[in-house]
């Protein structure tokens, strides 16, 4: 006899998970216009390799789209540790859900119609699309499953509030993607059709999760030198730039032109050959050609408005000098574009435009943070490898709406963008579905990075696979979007609503029941308001 239980989208389900004798039987969610509705289901003693059928049957109004993932379980080979990178099997974490070695459903496998089981136990994600034009209402339907010749009838629900998600963010966010790792888990040659059109699908799969911007490093640019003298060619920068706007992003993020060689290093080495000191003679030399070639591709494309450039990465303390002297290199060849970094020491001001430290470091210099934000610079955070322990990540290991609760913090502290580094960053010969730890850099160090840290999609025999993280950074960002809108009418009240759930980039409520009541009094609350307006509009 088959057990099944309708399981919230903000819960890790696990491999060894089981349906609850009082858990939820049918579908009941809530959700703004513009964004999407979604549950979990769990089911056990699925024979293996049964045959799955599915389909959703609306009742009333008209029907929806709906989607079906069969979840695929990843390994979690060890836990994050409290500050960075990871601890031993069997080193208590209380801030992680349980003790690595565990495995947990994130990759989601999109199925037709018909498909086979996995294992013994199943796990489904089912995702509705809410089109923004949709009218608020309650709409109803069944979710029906097959398995082999036993029928699972699951009542479903859906309430469509007033409120809505804009289709173009407003909170900037960028992950960083491998186009190395694209051919490589694909196995498609670089710069092939095919490898342009599964590139087309990782922009795809960026832009579910409202994605705005997306880097453009030299590895689009073919360099040739000759006696001192560049030429560039811009070729492929410019198709990734026209395929990735038409997906709909809004901003392009210029490579760093820099990095370091050693993380304690004082000095700058270019990106371009890391033999050759970039503020040096003949690092001035190549940046004030190549900065200037790719200001004027910007601007003759008329995408200048739409850029902001990298620097070098993470500065600390002993590079300080250094990247003042390098940032003043890129502003003289890229005058009016806004310079980004994500950085570690905060006392390099004039160098950037956009400040971009971890959650954590903006918590150690908020007042410096918050006083070069009233001096008119933008800051936005990012996360990486750190900061572990308590702080919000997107790690495996760490209850799934601390991924979700991130955007929360853009809200909470006047933060308009997050960047992450790792999209799909798998490194060495990394199996993102076995080794989710791998270590950061085998030669130097034996540390490794937490679990899910080098991606959040997976490598699929047609594509990107998204994960329930990716899903839980897309609501995030929508959250974050319906707080900024409440705010607009009543800041009081949103501030209520978040304090509710957090309260820094360390405490936040993971009770699912408390967070399903915020989120709902955030729909509600601003759906009076926009029904309150359009009764106005209707008298005037």
């Amino acid at each position: 006899m088959l057990n099944y239980q309708v399981v919230h989208t903000n819960e890790w389900l696990f491999s060894d998970s089981e349906v609850s004798s009082d858990g939820a039987r049918s579908i009941s969610l809530i959700a703004a216009r513009g964004s999407r509705a979604s549950c979990q289901i769990l089911i056990n003693h699925v024979p293996v390799e049964t045959e799955i059928r599915w389909s959703y049957r609306p009742t009333s109004p008209a029907g929806l789209d709906v989607e079906l993932y069969q979840m695929i379980d990843v390994l979690v080979n060890e836990n994050t540790g409290p500050d960075v990178s990871t601890v031993p099997v069997g080193t208590p974490a209380d801030y992680a859900t349980r003790l690595a070695p565990f495995r947990v459903y994130d990759a989601l496998q999109p199925v037709g119609p018909a498909f086979s089981s996995r294992s013994a136990t199943e796990a489904m994600y089912v995702s509705w699309d809410i089109p923004l034009s949709l009218t608020a209402a309650d709409y109803s339907g069944v979710f029906e499953l097959w398995i082999g010749d036993e029928l699972l009838t699951i009542p479903v629900t859906l309430q469509v509030v007033h409120a809505s998600v804009p289709e173009q963010a407003t909170l900037a966010t960028t992950n960083w993607m491998s186009i190395h790792n694209i051919a490589k888990k694909h196995q498609l040659e670089l710069w092939s059709e095919p490898f342009w059109a599964m590139v087309r699908k990782y922009g795809e799969a960026m832009r579910r999760a409202k994605q705005t911007h997306f880097l453009v490093g030299l590895e689009f640019v073919q360099i040739q030198a000759m006696d001192g003298q560049y030429t560039f060619d811009f070729s492929r920068a410019e198709r990734l730039i026209h395929l990735f706007l038409e997906l709909g992003f809004t901003g392009i993020e210029g490579g760093h032109v820099a990095g370091r060689t050693d993380w304690n290093a004082p000095n700058f080495v270019l990106s371009y050959d890391n033999k050759i000191d970039a503020t040096g003679t003949e690092g001035f030399a190549f940046l004030a050609q190549f900065l200037t070639a790719w200001h004027q591709f910007l601007s003759e494309h008329g995408w200048l408005g739409l850029t902001i450039q990298h620097i070098a990465d993470e500065p600390i303390e002993e590079s300080a000098a250094d990247f003042r002297i390098l940032s003043g290199m890129v502003r003289k060849f890229m005058p009016g574009v806004p310079l980004i970094e994500a950085m570690i020491y905060p006392a390099i001001e004039g160098s950037m435009d956009i400040w971009v430290p971890t959650n954590e470091g903006f918590d150690k210099h908020r007042e410096h943070f918050e006083r070069v934000q009233k001096l008119g610079d933008t800051v936005w955070f990012y996360t990486c490898w750190n900061p572990g322990g308590k702080y919000l990540n997107r790690f495996m290991d760490l209850h799934l709406l601390k991924t979700r609760y991130l955007h929360w913090g853009n809200y909470k502290y006047g933060l308009t963008g997050y960047l992450h580094w790792g999209f799909n960053q798998y490194l060495g010969d990394q199996d993102p579905y076995e080794l989710t730890c791998p270590f950061l850099a085998p030669s130097v160090h034996s540390r490794r990075v937490p679990a899910g840290d080098t991606h959040i999609v997976y490598p699929g025999a047609d594509g990107p696979l998204l994960s329930m993280r990716l899903e839980a950074m897309r609501s995030g960002v929508e959250d974050y979007e319906l707080l900024q809108q409440l705010a607009e009418y009543n800041r009081e009240a949103a501030d209520e609503i978040l304090n509710t759930c957090m309260t820094s980039f360390t405490e936040v409520n993971t009770d699912l029941f408390v967070f399903d009541g915020a989120y709902r009094k955030l729909l509600e609350t601003l759906s009076s308001y926009i029904q309150q307006d359009s009764n106005v509009e209707e008298r005037v």
